[in-house]
């Protein structure tokens, strides 16, 4: 953008206008497009240094992807990859085009404020052209814009085909890369179940105490914390279907979706009625009785389905593991499981 318009005043003037009062409007003039200058000059300014962080992380990103196809020569995600360098380098890969798209609709903002500032620029020069026409001066802008608003606005259509398709690979990639936080929170349910006590108990056990409840909880942040264990998919969860009877009598029968929570582990939150319960994932079966004498209780479910191999199903009753003295209620369980609260 060019600097503060230079205008050399005449004692000719506007009929019926003096000397001074074309000046008063002319100071009026300058007052009304100074700001839209100066804020103009700033976003250039930044603009070239966005456009300078966007070519770099496209250089670093273009990076990385090489290194990915040198190491990851299968047809499987390298999200999925059995080899941690891989997806170490997929997560890598994951925050530069978060910060690509931070760059990017940032600099597409700044370009969109632009022209918008050059089309009121250009109105408000059509609308003083008038009182322009009794001064000799030179003009009140210079055209020296960078790019014309035709090509601003191709370049904008450039970065939003450029912003989709970050959108598209970030998706894609989500449905199997943990965030940044949920990789803080397994690291912090890793610290908290190296502090416990593990007590040991069948994986073929279904129905586990508070305390067998605390150690398979622990597991699973072992496992969520293990580099060695590949991601899994999120995208899709388990259905598990749950019938209770009681003295002969079908009493509740529901269907509820598990929610994953990463490297092939899934929970979900239920209550459960006395009875005889029955609760079947695809052609998996599990059965656990229940005292006919008890009430409803709140519980959680935890299924583990390892790469071929069978599928690990527990569960156990929320307020057995919250009368332990400590047990361990990790950071990753998604928060609408809500398992530090009591039921009722």
């Amino acid at each position: 953008m060019a600097g503060l318009p230079t205008v050399i005043l005449r004692p000719t003037c506007l009929p019926g206008y003096s000397l001074p009062v074309m000046a008063r409007l002319f100071c009026v003039l300058l007052l009304i497009l100074y700001p839209a200058f100066a804020k103009s000059a700033d976003s250039e300014l930044e603009l070239q240094a966005l456009a300078q962080e966007r070519d770099m992380l496209t250089l670093e990103l273009n990076q990385y992807k090489k290194t990915v196809e040198l190491l990851h020569t299968d047809t499987t995600p390298a999200q999925r990859s059995s080899n941690p360098a891989v997806r170490q380098l997929a997560l890598e890969i994951v925050k530069i085009k978060e910060r690509l798209i931070v760059v990017t609709e940032r600099e597409l903002a700044l370009l969109q404020e632009q022209i918008s500032i050059a089309r009121q620029l250009t109105h408000t020069e059509q609308e003083t052209a008038g009182a322009s026409e009794g001064m000799e001066s030179k003009p009140l802008r210079e055209p020296n814009y960078t790019h014309s608003l035709a090509s601003e606005q191709e370049h904008v259509e450039r970065l939003h085909t450029l912003l989709a398709s970050y959108y598209t690979e970030l998706k894609e990639a989500a449905h199997t890369l943990p965030s940044e936080s949920e990789l803080a929170k397994r690291a912090a349910a890793r610290l908290d179940a190296q502090k416990l006590s593990h007590i040991p108990f069948s994986a073929d056990k279904i129905h586990l105490n508070g305390a067998e409840a605390s150690t398979a909880l622990s597991e699973i942040t072992g496992r969520l914390s293990d580099p060695g264990i590949p991601e899994s998919r999120r995208d899709t969860a388990p259905i598990c279907g749950i019938r209770t009877e009681l003295f002969g009598s079908l009493i509740a029968s529901e269907r509820r979706s598990l929610k994953p929570v990463g490297k092939s582990h899934y929970v979900a939150r239920i209550r459960l009625q006395p009875g005889t319960t029955t609760l079947r994932i695809k052609d998996d079966r599990w059965e656990i009785q229940l005292p006919q004498n008890a009430s409803a209780r709140d519980y959680l479910i935890t299924l583990y389905t390892p790469p071929n191999s069978h599928p690990d199903l527990h569960l156990f009753a929320i307020d057995e593991l919250l009368a332990e003295q400590h047990p361990h209620i990790p950071a990753w369980l998604p928060e609408d499981i809500n398992l530090a609260s009591r039921p009722g």
